[in-house]
């Protein structure tokens, strides 16, 4: 895979260099024309990233990656357009990513996934990401290929050195005012932190997988079957204070989700500047036939499993400053599933470094406050999460023996100027605290309670 990756860059670089020639083929019939006529896009990432595991006989770690993603697209004959994107990561230094606690038996969980999960000691990573072709008509398109899609459960995560990225067939019709519809079905991932391309079933599993309800270690890793995963979106903008979208994300054989989100922004009368923020999420889900295989210990989800969630958000804003303050509720019939291969879930209370699925019987609190320094280029935000979860050996509701938690981020991002400009700089530092009982189990706290995540990232696009 690198060596193709390699390869087509060289192509596609040599190609760009020949457009840059004084004398250009103005014959607008021609492949040459439109490779020549194409445009290019640069980015280059600096990951630093270092994990305080905070009792002295756990492990902590760091790394820093250092990586650049190229992608070229070209507009070709009516209303057609081709393009792709590569990239490589590099590892420059980092403790050992391969060698297990000592005292838990347990791996690495954030640092890894700067590289590649299964190639701990890999040092250069390369994918082809996307490799697309495209047709426009008005304000809509049709996809298909490798491509980036964002949803709100299916889509690029929450940050590392390369995002997910889908093959398949894709529709954004926006043809008709104040409504948008997606349509897709996808029958293969390039999962976050990974080298391959799997089909969708292969790319669930991916990611630590947890225990079965019965408290049996999940087998599903490349035991499940299914044609595809497709999806329907619907956005509606009822005003422009009022706008609400519903999804349903099928995945043939393994289960089935309907997420629906109306969001509103009402401003006070006085001062338009001034805005309430509300928002309201529905979520259901339910296994479909044998939840990917009739082996209970080899499914994705049980057979016959449903379950659903809520989450809201009250909040206020002004042109520099926001405050919300959130919460989530996820019932008890069963465990709240979905890929996280995939993306990370949507709800209010989500903060950066952790997340809410996998678990059922959930009570999320979260309050964020934002403020944005114009004259400096600067945001700073600031976060409180309090999230109760069912007992960390309820195996039937905690998917990853995960003890309820606390859990404290601060952001700070910086735009530079001058010289600079076009890099931004980003340092995100993370508390998560124990609140949940840990049974004097090391196991239930290492890479995930009263630990210190540090975070420093530079990006420059050019």
């Amino acid at each position: 895979m690198k060596r193709i990756a390699i390869a087509i860059f060289g192509i596609m670089a040599w190609v760009a260099g020949w457009g840059q020639e004084k004398e250009i083929v103005r014959d607008t019939n021609t492949l040459l024309f439109y490779l020549k006529s194409g445009k290019w896009q640069g980015h280059i990432r600096n990951y630093l990233m270092a994990t305080d595991n905070g009792r002295k006989e756990l492990t902590d770690y760091y790394a820093n990656a250092l990586g650049i993603d190229v992608h070229y697209e070209t507009a070709m004959w009516k209303g057609f357009t081709a393009g792709f994107t590569t990239s490589f990561v590099y590892n420059t230094a980092s403790s050992d990513l391969g060698k297990p606690d000592s005292v838990t038996g347990q791996f690495n969980r954030y640092e890894i996934g700067l590289f590649d999960l299964a190639r701990p000691y890999q040092a250069l990573i390369g994918t082809i990401d996307e490799l697309y072709l495209s047709y426009a008509w008005g304000k809509s398109k049709v996809v298909f290929g490798k491509q980036k899609l964002v949803t709100p459960w299916l889509n690029p995560q929450d940050g590392r050195m390369r995002p997910n990225f889908q093959e398949g067939l894709y529709l954004d019709w926006q043809d008709i005012k104040k409504l948008r519809v997606e349509l897709a079905w996808l029958y293969r991932f390039l999962v976050r932190s990974t080298e391959n391309w799997p089909s969708i079933a292969a790319s669930i599993g991916q990611y630590p997988s947890g225990v079965t309800p019965d408290g049996v270690r999940s087998g599903y890793a490349n035991n499940l079957k299914s044609a595809g995963l497709g999806i329907v979106g619907i956005t509606y903008t009822i005003s422009p204070q009022i706008k609400t979208q519903i999804w349903n994300y099928f995945t043939e054989n393994i289960f089935n989700t309907t997420f629906w989100q109306t969001e509103v922004e009402w401003s006070l009368q006085k001062d338009k500047s001034n805005k309430i923020l509300m928002g309201l999420q529905l979520h259901y889900q339910t296994a479909l036939n044998e939840g990917g295989n009739p082996d209970p210990t080899l499914a994705y989800i049980p057979k016959n499993q449903w379950n659903w969630a809520l989450s809201g958000r009250l909040g206020w804003k002004n042109e520099n400053s926001q405050i919300t303050f959130n919460y989530t509720r996820v019932g008890n019939q069963g465990r709240f599933l979905f890929p996280r291969e995939w993306g990370r879930d949507p709800y209010y209370t989500f903060l950066p470094r952790e997340r809410n699925e996998g678990f059922g019987d959930v009570n999320a609190f979260m309050v964020q406050y934002s403020q944005n320094l114009p004259k400096t280029k600067t945001k700073l935000e600031l976060a409180y999460g309090h999230y109760l979860l069912p007992d960390a050996r309820n195996a039937n509701l905690n998917k990853y023996a995960f003890p309820s938690y606390n859990q404290v981020n601060i952001n700070l991002v910086h735009q530079f100027r001058g010289i600079l400009k076009g890099l931004q700089g980003q340092f995100l530092y993370v508390y998560k605290g124990a609140i949940g009982e840990l049974y004097e189990d090391p196991r239930l706290e290492f890479n995930k309670v009263n630990m210190h995540l540090y975070n420093l990232i530079f990006n420059y696009n050019f």
